[in-house]
């Protein structure tokens, strides 16, 4: 089991760079040499190794007919020039699926270990060189998330807003902000908020203003996800409720600290 999950992590890595080399292709269709010799490789994997240890776990119904469409599907396109977006659309559509084959293999033996996006394990090690109590949070935050047994959601919530306002205050202390030419405290306070922090990491970078827009958009939205997850948890009185309608608004949260994160820390999904 253990060489099958390693197996099957190959086979999701190879996806996502061929997944790349096909976005970088000049060419309105994708040559046959681009692609052919990987997906021969990967299928192979998977219908010798991957796919008899998915036949005798528990999964839910339909998974591995639609992984086997799909390799089947990715080998019949790359035996001739096709172009882009289909590859495109047949990539996005494998990966959760290889991912929810992970989590299966994993549960079947008991292991309980973290699967990563490029962009989350980039935050990841970005944020365990730069800031390691925030890079704890960020992977417990990721591992509430993953494996889904928590009671109550606050905890989470609480640990995202707390890696962003350590990363602003750490790229933008309070004197060097407040030292710029035309600097203000907002009315009400004593010194800079954390929009103003943003700005000041962004415009130090040169970045656009549709940057720093999108920016503070993403900062904003992560604030009224945290007030909104809070109000509700008091709301809702049946803890089976909140903990089920609490999980799409605390994924909603992450997309936005992601996206911040990645901004703030020039991290570029892959």
């Amino acid at each position: 089991m253990a060489d099958s999950l390693s197996i099957l992590e190959q086979i999701s890595q190879d996806a996502v760079r061929l997944a790349e080399s096909v976005e970088r292709c000049r060419t309105k269709v994708v040559p046959t040499e681009t692609t052919q010799p990987t997906l021969r490789a990967m299928a192979r994997a998977y219908f010798e190794f991957i796919r008899p240890e998915l036949l005798v776990i528990k999964m839910r119904a339909g998974v591995v007919d639609a992984i086997d469409g799909m390799m089947q599907s990715l080998l019949n396109i790359s035996s001739e020039p096709h172009s882009k977006k289909i590859y495109e659309e047949h990539f996005q559509e494998l990966g959760p699926y290889l991912s929810e084959a992970s989590m299966s293999l994993m549960k079947a033996r008991g292991e309980r270990r973290l699967l990563l996006s490029s962009v989350e394990g980039a935050i990841l090690e970005t944020l365990a060189k730069m800031l390691p109590p925030a890079a704890a949070s960020y992977e417990q935050a990721l591992r509430d998330l993953q494996f889904g047994e928590r009671v109550s959601w606050r905890g989470p919530a609480n640990e995202f807003r707390e890696i962003l306002r350590e990363v602003i205050d750490y790229l933008a202390p309070d004197d060097k902000v407040a030292a710029v030419t035309g600097y203000q405290n907002e009315d009400g306070r004593s010194g800079p908020t954390q929009k103003q922090k943003v700005r000041f990491i962004l415009r130090a970078r040169k970045a656009g203003a549709a940057a720093v827009t999108v920016a503070e958009h993403s900062l904003d939205a992560a604030a009224e996800a945290v007030a909104t997850l809070a109000r509700s948890t008091y709301q809702r009185s049946n803890v089976s409720t909140h903990t089920s309608t609490a999980i799409p608004e605390i994924r909603n949260l992450k997309r936005y600290v992601d996206a911040l994160l990645g901004e703030l820390l020039e991290i570029r999904a892959a």
